[in-house]
């Protein structure tokens, strides 16, 4: 069995997402990820029509919903050492409080293997199951929303990402990784695990600085061209 990967919760102070705040490295992983878009249509309903013409308007908000637990047991593993209440802190200072430098709330980055999110938090609540004599807790679960943010360059990006002349050919340099580059080529990280399988490697994660990396056109699916 592959070594176990815990999903990451990684704040960053702007909307380039370069700018790390902070981090939140889960307990446990959710056991469901739930992810939602839509799209919104304007009903042409002239008279005499007994079916309303369909036309697309846009595309709405994307979002990704999951929960989580904090244990304070003992019995999960918290190499932090850090209290159930010390662990919802830090959470709400990553996802929810206001940051004193852009005074606003972090832009989040939802990072679980080749699976990328990035957002900002909507909505959060906590369910307390498990309790000392004294009435402190011991065990949370939280359930998070997380509404999908794209900035202007991601969506030019993700606009041109079909050219027929987007192929490169890139050799990758200290500091820089596959998800990375997929970021700023196709707009989208998430490709990461897709680029790897092209250029035959076993993992996108440790790969060699000097490598040369293709990264073709994606097709009309928005899927890498085989």
């Amino acid at each position: 069995m592959g070594e176990l990967i815990k999903m990451q919760i990684i704040s960053f102070e702007d909307n380039t997402f370069l700018k790390k705040h902070d981090t939140i490295t889960l307990q446990i992983n959710p056991s469901t990820l739930k992810y939602s878009l839509g799209l919104s249509y304007i009903s042409d309903k002239s008279v005499g029509k007994s079916n309303s013409e369909i036309k697309y308007d846009r595309s709405n908000k994307t979002t990704l919903s999951f929960d989580f637990v904090f244990d304070g047991t003992g019995i999960v593993s918290n190499p932090e050492k850090k209290t159930l209440v010390e662990m919802i802190g830090h959470l709400e200072d990553v996802v929810y409080n206001i940051n004193s430098d852009t005074h606003e709330p972090n832009y989040l980055q939802v990072n679980w293997g080749s699976f990328l999110f990035n957002g900002r938090m909507s909505s959060m609540s906590y369910d307390y199951s498990l309790f000392r004599p004294d009435g402190s807790p011991l065990r949370v679960k939280t359930s998070i929303s997380i509404e999908g943010y794209m900035n202007k360059l991601l969506e030019s990006k993700t606009v041109c990402r079909l050219s027929s002349d987007l192929s490169r050919l890139v050799t990758l340099k200290a500091g820089e990784s596959i998800a990375l580059l997929c970021r700023q080529i196709y707009g989208d990280s998430s490709y990461c695990l897709e680029i790897a399988e092209y250029n035959k490697l076993g993992d996108f994660r440790n790969v060699q600085i000097g490598t040369q990396l293709m990264f073709p056109p994606l097709n009309s699916n928005g899927r890498v061209t085989e």
